[in-house]
């Protein structure tokens, strides 16, 4: 019986990669076939622009969504010149729940929505557009300075969630629209 079940997992093992490539499954970040580049090589040239909420202003939030935006878009540097320029903006809600009988909040609950647009910077043409959303609750307790520190926590958490969703819905975007020539891209060592 061992044998048979070893024997029947071998056949499902070669044939599963055969059924994913049936169903047109592609990998995101696989060769292009148009140009023979990866997708890690395109977005390492993509360019970030100056992030900020939505009044205009640059606050810690815009430098952490920077960074993990920074640390997914361009994990190879920059191999060329920048194709593209990622644009974002931010707004974050703020809402209180969880009431106690004297009145006072328990839960604080932060919702950070991120709008992005990404332009090809040749013909500053918009290439695509999208938002991004994230949700963090976190307790309120008696002292300010743990208050404090939760929120720039979940701060962080937010900026990340919101980063990788806007690298995820960009990726998608560009494998599957390939860009047809790419002059200015240098295949990464």
């Amino acid at each position: 019986m061992h044998s048979r079940l070893k024997l029947t997992l071998k056949l499902m093992a070669m044939f599963v990669p055969f059924l994913l490539f049936a169903c047109g499954f592609k990998p995101m970040y696989g060769q292009s076939s148009e140009n023979g580049l990866g997708l890690a090589q395109v977005m390492a040239n993509i360019e970030i622009d100056q992030i900020t909420n939505i009044e205009g202003r640059q606050e810690r939030l815009a430098q952490l969504l920077r960074n993990h935006l920074n640390d997914r878009i361009s994990p190879l540097s920059s191999v060329g010149t920048a194709i593209y320029r990622l644009k974002a903006t931010y707004q974050v809600e703020e809402r209180g729940y969880g009431i106690r009988a004297d009145e006072s909040v328990t839960l604080q609950n932060l919702k950070l929505t991120v709008a992005f647009n990404l332009i090809d910077i040749q013909s500053d043409k918009l290439i695509m557009e999208g938002t991004a959303r994230a949700i963090v609750t976190y307790d309120l307790v008696q002292s300010d300075f743990s208050n404090k520190v939760a929120r720039e926590t979940s701060l962080d958490r937010l900026s990340e969630e919101a980063a990788n969703q806007v690298i995820t819905r960009i990726g998608t975007y560009l494998s599957n629209n390939p860009i047809s020539t790419a002059p200015d891209i240098k295949k990464a060592p």
